[in-house]
């Protein structure tokens, strides 16, 4: 028996969205997801100065405009030719990577935790202490983690001015330099932050989670230590969230933090850049492609980004029968790969990641782990 199951709109993304997913025999054959808002901000940026990109491309999202930013940035730099001082290097990154942690940040204890305080779970022995840690408004977590995330955001404010769409990250680095008191100032910030992860997310030093390497360390490692991370960790052991959630198992990694090296040349990525199909490969960015073939726009096949086209097709959508979004799919090599912070742990290697992955697949447990060792392996980088 097959049936029809649509949700939608989506209230914890950036812009409409809806999925309609078709199932037979309990398990899910096809999944269409909608995006019903057309953007076209490749069409605002044709005919416009180069640096007009820089306050525009942030635009695309508010709660991850500095790697818009950063993604522009880099495209002006890398159209022009021109190198960016190991400072300025190095100050773009700090600034990406308190965004990328804030963000790793919200999505648990705001987008995600809540969840498990529904009426819905009642009667499992994990509820009650869900409920009150993590219920959405009122949860004691939330209570914490909010000053903590706004402490930590001070960071953005000393680098870049403000957040979001900030204007500091420009092709040759930042828009000022770090003095020498200001990197006190810093260093504070993110040892405040390590305390806040060390005692309330982990329970435990960063370091010493980083250490875990494999599934049966982490239920040990786990086991009635009160934190957050080791209360999801015994949600998801109770849900079997390592069973759901498994897409394809082909990930890709750009490469994220490039490190200049001690002569500012192009040093190498904090997290590797590669493709992962049960063994690492090396990436080829001619390789990318997207497909509009579901969506309401002209085109006839896949194409590079460079050479891809953004315009909405004319006349009724009735006309494109097999189109339902305005988005177009990004395909690798023709296929479907996941990006995230998974897929980048999965490049780089990082051997607990790797264990869950290949014990149960790139499962809702994984992605989430993934994200929480990231600002664990991250934040002593920044340090």
């Amino acid at each position: 028996m097959s049936r029809r199951l649509t949700i939608g709109p989506f209230n914890r993304v950036e812009g409409d969205l809806e999925v309609t997913l078709e199932i037979a025999g309990g398990r899910v054959d096809s999944a269409r997801v909608c995006s019903s808002l057309y953007r076209g901000f490749e069409q605002i940026l044709i005919g416009k100065h180069p640096l007009d990109a820089l306050v525009i491309v942030p635009r695309i999202c508010g709660i991850c405009s500095v790697s818009q930013s950063a993604a522009a940035a880099a495209a002006l730099a890398d159209a022009t030719g021109l190198p960016m001082p190991a400072n300025g290097r190095l100050a773009s990154q700090l600034i990406l990577a308190c965004e990328n942690l804030a963000d790793h940040l919200t999505h648990f204890y705001l987008f995600f935790m809540p969840d498990f305080a529904r009426a819905a779970y009642r009667g499992r022995a994990w509820h009650a202490q869900a409920e009150r840690r993590f219920k959405a408004d009122v949860g004691e977590a939330l209570r914490e983690m909010l000053p903590a995330r706004a402490d930590w955001l001070r960071l953005m404010g000393h680098l870049a001015g403000k957040w979001p769409h900030s204007l500091a990250l420009q092709p040759g680095g930042t828009t000022r330099a770090v003095t020498a008191t200001e990197k006190v100032r810093l260093l504070s910030v993110l040892r405040e932050f390590r305390a806040f992860l060390s005692h309330t997310v982990f329970g435990d030093s960063l370091e010493n989670v980083t250490a875990i390497a494999d599934a049966g360390q982490l239920a040990a490692w786990a086991q009635g230590r009160p934190a957050d991370f080791p209360r999801f960790l015994e949600i998801a052991a109770d849900l079997g969230l390592d069973s759901i959630g498994r897409a394809s198992d082909s990930f890709l990694s750009y490469g994220a933090y490039r490190q200049p090296d001690h002569r500012g040349r192009k040093g190498q990525h904090l997290f590797a850049r590669g493709v992962w199909q049960g063994a690492r490969q090396l990436f080829s960015e001619s390789s990318i492609s997207e497909d509009v073939a579901h969506a309401w726009l002209v085109g006839d096949r896949p194409l590079h980004p460079r050479h891809g086209e953004t315009r909405p097709s004319p006349g009724e959508f009735a006309e494109q029968p097999d189109a339902y979004t305005w988005c177009k799919a990004p395909r690798y090599d023709g296929g479907v790969f996941e990006t995230g912070a998974l897929a980048r742990q999965m490049v780089a290697g990082q051997p607990l990641l790797r264990a869950l992955v290949e014990a149960r697949g790139g499962s809702v447990l994984a992605r989430v782990v993934a994200r929480l060792f990231e600002i664990a392996l991250v934040v002593p980088a920044m340090e």
